[in-house]
């Protein structure tokens, strides 16, 4: 297989044109690689949760209708399903990453037109996951930072329009229009403060987004991931931020969507019987859709990292340079 060329940057449908074509071409070898940590996972998920969540749902139905069912029986059974949920949660958390960074060094080789076993992908995300953990800690406190941050400010900012909104109701006398008006800036100031609380998580996220790939593929610590991911973004912010859109959209109403309606109408339509066993096995489904959805999101961080590297280091130069030297270097010289 031929390595990517990187000879010019690449647009948002190029990248992503690029992206389906390397999926098509190694679609076996990187689902594997994820179907390694997910499929256990997802029958682990719809076996435990499934029966776990099927017991919980009828014994608390039958206590709706006998209300003299003991209370401990009701919190024992589930204190033991929300436990098994948290097992699960965790463990998906853990083969998540490890499937997330084993795809990523498979889709590196894939760009690069190396050959990778699946096992070799595994050993690669294994010997970055401690890293890939510190990184992910290390972004969620910042978030947390910011958010409390914002939300010190959206209170405040409450406050200041609760008072405005209350002298101004005593100007009008209390009128049922004054009322309506109060009313409708509350909801806009909310709806307003979401959206503001939105904006600086989805500026961390553009400008941290191929942070992981450079985790993998530099073999550096988590702060100089984020900082070399912070200066290849630099000046690229509006295009990776329409692309990260896409993504999301794409996840959202392909993958995610579809789950969510079955859900949903599990819960009108299905007995209290079968809705556990349902969630359950919905649950593990959702790991299964993710053996598809993380090669694809491997392989445009991959595409992208690289492409930001030809727009600020000239990368598709040194690659050529690089294959020169390897053509014309007599073959008793040691690779530089």
């Amino acid at each position: 297989m031929q390595a990517t060329s990187f000879q010019t940057p690449l647009g948002i449908g190029q990248l992503l044109d690029r992206v389906f074509r390397l999926y098509r071409l190694r679609f076996g070898r990187l689902v594997l690689t994820a179907a390694i940590f997910f499929v256990p996972l997802a029958v682990l998920s719809a076996l435990v949760l499934g029966v776990a969540m099927s017991s919980y749902f009828d014994l608390l139905f039958r206590a709706m209708d006998a209300p003299t069912m003991n209370e401990e029986t009701i919190l024992l059974t589930g204190g033991t399903t929300i436990g098994l949920a948290l097992l699960v949660a965790g463990l998906a958390l853990i083969l998540g990453a490890l499937a997330f960074l084993a795809t990523l060094a498979q889709a590196d080789a894939t760009v690069n037109g190396r050959e990778m076993t699946v096992g070799a992908s595994v050993r690669a995300g294994l010997t970055r996951f401690w890293a890939f953990v510190g990184m992910s800690l290390l972004v969620t406190l910042i978030a947390v930072g910011v958010l409390i941050v914002i939300y010190v400010v959206a209170i405040l900012v409450a406050l200041l329009f609760a008072g405005l909104l209350a002298g101004l109701s005593t100007l009008a006398g209390g009128s049922d229009l004054a009322a309506v008006g109060a009313f409708l800036l509350i909801m806009a100031l909310v709806f307003g403060l979401l959206f503001v609380m939105l904006l600086p998580l989805a500026f961390l996220t553009t400008r941290w987004f191929v942070a992981p790939v450079v985790l993998l593929t530099e073999h550096c610590g988590p702060v100089a991931a984020l900082q070399r991911s912070w200066r290849l973004t630099e000046g690229s912010f509006w295009r990776i931020f329409g692309l990260l859109l896409l993504i999301f959209i794409l996840n959202s109403v392909v993958l995610s969507l579809p789950l969510s309606l079955l859900q949903f109408f599990a819960v009108i339509l299905l007995t209290t019987q079968l809705l556990g066993a349902v969630n359950g096995a919905l649950t593990g489904l959702s790991y299964l859709v993710s053996i598809l959805w993380y090669p694809f999101l491997a392989l445009t961080l991959v595409l992208v990292y690289y492409d930001l590297r030809v727009r600020k280091e000239n990368f598709d130069l040194d690659m050529r340079i690089r294959a020169l030297e390897t053509a014309v270097r007599p073959p008793t010289l040691p690779l530089p």
